[in-house]
């Protein structure tokens, strides 16, 4: 009797430690969930200057809520003509990470090797005036 009721106490414990660590694991972390959690930003522009974000990194967070959607769009522009650049974690001040690379370009946002566009009713410029405004607060 008392080696069945081991044997019970055993199976029990073995469906908890899994149970809990499938909770714990939840779903898999987006790159917008991951650039809320950053904790530093480095600014760029194409004339190579850069400015780094840390301790007001709140106000870059807003970026993982603007509206945009994936899209499977083949750009025109070469990769190389950004108007604005965001690196989250960057190297230099986050380690442990990979940098999430956002480009503004003039008709798409890219973020690493990905692309896109404003949701439907969106208007892109609106988006290009959020990075402008980001950018102008902070270099000036």
């Amino acid at each position: 009797m008392q080696k069945r009721t081991n044997i019970l106490a055993g199976f029990l414990v073995v469906i908890m430690v899994v149970s809990l660590a499938a909770c714990s694991s939840g779903k898999e972390k987006t790159v917008f969930d991951m650039i809320r959690e950053s904790p530093a930003a480095r600014m760029e522009l194409p004339d190579g200057s850069s400015t780094i974000i840390d301790s007001e990194i709140a106000s870059l967070h807003s970026f993982a809520d603007l509206d945009i959607k994936a899209s499977p769009l083949e750009p025109a522009d070469s990769e190389e003509d950004w108007l604005y650049r965001i690196v989250f974690n960057p190297s230099e001040k986050v380690t442990g990470t990979d940098e999430i690379i956002v480009s503004f370009h003039s008709d798409y946002v890219q973020i690493n090797t990905e692309y896109f566009l404003p949701a439907d009713g969106v208007s892109y410029e609106s988006i290009l005036e959020w990075a402008e405004g980001k950018f102008a607060y902070f270099s000036g």
